[in-house]
């Protein structure tokens, strides 16, 4: 074990012990506003026309919900399109003449009930008469053409209503969701995967779906709850966690991070409501007990505060009583009187230098100044450890403790 200590070791160096600062400042403040989002945070639902229901229950609708729950993955909607470059007087002008929606894949668990399968199963037996007809009758005989009533095959099957009514993917995060209607989906293949006799390989049933427009909607989990999500009927955990979540409209200062209200008339409130029913769930409940009573004490220490809070934590200003159980990390009043000695101000200063205590201003630009210039740099970083900076204060306790102080 090495018992170096890093920065009196690199005092003569450009090295920096520090934290990603641009990745830190990207993507971690404004309560991780644009971190990027992950892709297992998701909820899928399916909306079957009614006409599909028509001649008693069906498993499609039984188990609309679980359908939504077992997708194992799901492409989100991709566009193209189509541009002609035409000649204006001999000017190159690029011109859209039409788009196309591309397939969205969606695969489902092949679940020991059979659900996803039976899904499958009605929409085929839904558009296609060939999978209502028994397959040792007259339909199927090898020479039917010759009956007095040829049988109907494929599409016949006089259905004018599409199965599906919409097919929704949604993405969550930090308690938002955000969503994608596919508008009068039709599936352009499925296939129930495949067996193999080695492995131990979960079986999945896939769909590739081909839509006529995409409907874009956003909202909150804890006002508008979007429908099948959080259901405890289905196996979701509904218990509120004990930690804590802020999010960024209940901080002053903020709201700015949130996108701007879709231009669309229609609220996302009303468009739930049109698509999927009433929103006024226990579910939509539960989440907003979650949002308002799980974390309502530090939402109103925070909105006491009078800006939001620095999000660096290598700036912040607060006590701390110690750093290990070697070592007491020492008041930024004993390290100010300790640096006043030049002999040990001379070994300790550079290190402060080095975790990058004055602005603009490098170990080696430090080393090559005059003396009365390393006195006025010496008195900046003593001021910032009077003012409570704690991170300069931990710094020089750390060098002074490997000098035995």
């Amino acid at each position: 074990m090495s018992l170096k200590d890093a920065f009196l070791f690199n005092l003569e160096s450009e090295t920096h012990l520090r934290d990603a600062r641009h990745a830190n400042q990207i993507y971690a403040q404004n309560n991780f506003a644009f971190t990027p989002k992950t892709k297992h945070m998701y909820h899928v639902s399916f909306i079957p026309n009614s006409e599909v229901n028509e001649k008693g229950e069906t498993n499609t609708f039984k188990f609309q919900k679980e359908i939504g729950v077992l997708v194992k993955s799901a492409d989100l909607p991709s566009f193209r399109a189509s541009v002609e470059n035409k000649q204006q007087y001999n000017r190159k002008k690029n011109v859209q003449t039409r788009v196309d929606y591309q397939d969205c894949r969606i695969a489902f668990h092949d679940d020991n009930t059979g659900v996803t399968r039976a899904l499958l199963e009605e929409y085929y037996r839904y558009y296609f008469v060939d999978a209502n007809k028994v397959s040792n009758g007259v339909a199927y005989d090898a020479r039917d053409k010759y009956k007095k009533k040829v049988p109907s095959y494929g599409l016949d099957n006089k259905k004018r209503m599409p199965f599906f009514k919409s097919i929704t993917i949604y993405q969550l995060a930090r308690r938002d969701w955000v969503a994608y209607t596919l508008v009068n989906p039709l599936l352009t293949s499925w296939d129930h995967g495949n067996v193999a006799s080695s492995g131990s390989e979960f079986n999945e049933n896939t769909i590739s779906v081909a839509y006529e427009a995409v409907h874009y909607s956003s909202g909150n989990v804890a006002n508008d709850t979007p429908a099948g999500f959080a259901d405890q009927s289905v196996g979701y955990d509904v218990t509120p966690s004990p930690l804590g979540y802020l999010d960024n409209a209940m901080i002053p200062g903020g709201g700015e991070k949130g996108l701007l209200p879709a231009l669309i008339g229609l609220g996302t409130s009303a468009l739930l409501n049109n698509a999927f029913g009433n929103t006024n769930s226990p579910s939509k409940n539960i989440f907003s007990q979650v949002a308002t009573g799980v974390i309502g004490g530090i939402v109103s220490n925070v909105l006491s505060q009078d800006k939001l809070p620095v999000p660096d934590p290598q700036n912040q200003q607060t006590a701390s009583t110690s750093t290990s159980t070697n070592s007491t990390t020492l008041t930024g009043a004993r390290v100010n009187a300790i640096l006043q000695n030049p002999g040990i101000a001379s070994q300790v200063v550079p290190a402060l230098v080095n975790s990058g205590a004055l602005s603009n201003v490098g170990i080696n630009d430090y080393n090559s100044a005059s003396a009365s210039q390393k006195t006025a740099y010496n008195a900046q970083i003593t001021d910032k450890i009077a003012n409570g900076d704690q991170k300069l204060t931990q710094v020089a306790s750390n060098a002074l403790d490997n000098l035995g102080y």
